[in-house]
């Protein structure tokens, strides 16, 4: 087995080129998909001013029309519903609730200042979160209950609403190396965070938290859902123990991104951490806790083989590697994850090769405008 050090030393740094197209495995792949139907960004809405790194912008014609399965022109197949299809009755129903609570609440004047402070500049956040895709998200996550489904989405609600400034600039403190570092074999975005590299209490990580699951969810696919890879090797349980910050990101983070997660993998929970897990399981939904999975670094390792193609795999392994390193810096964990993450939200800049223009005349900005004109490819931001 290589060793640790020069494993994530020798993570290759990718130009230009390779960053375009390492969502290809091999040069052939790439030349059969660009000789075919041409390549379109990633349709989500609202995407803003996410920088990307070339690749993350991307999705074939192909996998858009490969979304729904069984074909609808196939004639000797049945097609199946979506999840989100199952409560379509309860759509108008949940919108119709939640739209005249709040119109009670505004006309009752049932509002704190900070409240109506932020509604005095209008209230985009209600036609935004009734809309169908968060309601049938709102419908998945509550299973079909309304006694559930209405609180849960006003509480979003209103959490949209006080943190409006942190959605809207999507910049924030970094407190650890939480980012998106790329995709599962099924494209949905993947989180990773090391537990070692925290270095604010778990208050001032709130916002980050916020943040990489907000960038997740503009750059998912028509489920909306990511994977989250939790490496929680030398958690730093002193930062971590603050009930009312536990409460504060559990009543607000539960509802606003209900059913966001396809699957958890907590890497290396330790004996140490089983305080720390007492904590926070009375705060997550029985839904929740069935998508989580506790395996050992050995076992975490075969699951990223298994689930994610090789640039996505190689920036996991590598920061497995690094964060556990005794001779690693937090120097250098921060410069790796900068380097392995996908998107400058929330850590605040590209990794450098992105941002030069050596390949300028192969991949310049005229290029990029014409394949990416829902992504800004963002100056680097201090942080």
């Amino acid at each position: 087995e290589r060793n640790r050090h020069h494993s994530w030393q020798e993570l290759p740094d990718a130009d230009e080129f390779q960053a375009f197209f390492d969502c290809y495995e091999t040069h052939d792949e790439m030349q059969r998909v660009n000789s075919g139907p041409r390549r379109f960004p990633l349709e989500r809405r609202g995407s803003g001013d996410l920088g990307l790194v070339p690749e993350a912008g991307f999705r074939t014609f192909a996998e858009r029309e490969t979304v729904r399965v069984p074909q609808r022109n196939d004639p000797g197949s049945v097609e199946l519903p979506l999840p989100e299809d199952v409560y379509e009755e309860l759509v108008p129903l949940l919108r119709s609730e939640v739209q005249g609570r709040w119109k009670c609440r505004i006309e009752e004047e049932g509002l704190d200042e900070e409240l109506r402070a932020q509604l005095r500049g209008g209230f985009p956040e209600l036609a935004e979160w009734t809309g169908v895709a968060t309601l049938r998200r709102i419908l998945r996550a509550s299973q079909g209950s309304m006694a559930q489904a209405v609180p849960m989405l006003m509480k979003a609600i209103e959490c949209r609403v006080r943190e409006r400034e942190l959605f809207q600039c999507m910049r924030c403190k970094v407190a650890c190396d939480m980012r998106i570092i790329g995709r599962d074999r099924e494209n949905r975005p993947a989180i990773y965070m090391s537990a070692r590299s925290q270095t604010e209490p778990l208050r001032l990580l709130i916002p980050q938290v916020f943040l990489a699951f907000e960038a997740a969810s503009r750059l998912a696919q028509e489920d909306g859902q990511a994977i989250l890879v939790a490496d929680m090797v030398q958690l730093q349980t002193h930062l971590n123990m603050d009930p009312f910050a536990f409460k504060d990101l559990a009543n607000n983070f539960g509802v606003v991104f209900a059913d966001r997660l396809k699957c958890i993998l907590i890497v290396d929970f330790s004996f140490i951490a089983q305080a720390f897990w007492a904590t926070v399981r009375p705060f997550l939904s029985e839904r929740t806790q069935k998508k989580i999975n506790f395996v050992s670094e050995a076992k975490a390792r075969q699951f990223v083989k298994e689930n994610f193609f090789g640039p996505t795999r190689d920036r996991i392994l590598s920061s497995f590697d690094i964060n556990r390193d005794e001779l690693s810096t937090q120097e250098d964990r921060f410069a790796h994850a900068l380097r392995t993450a996908i998107c400058d939200v929330p850590l605040g800049e590209l990794r450098a090769p992105d941002e030069e223009d050596e390949d300028s005349e192969v991949f310049g900005d005229e290029y990029l405008s014409d394949f990416l004109p829902c992504y800004h490819l963002a100056p680097a931001a201090k942080w």
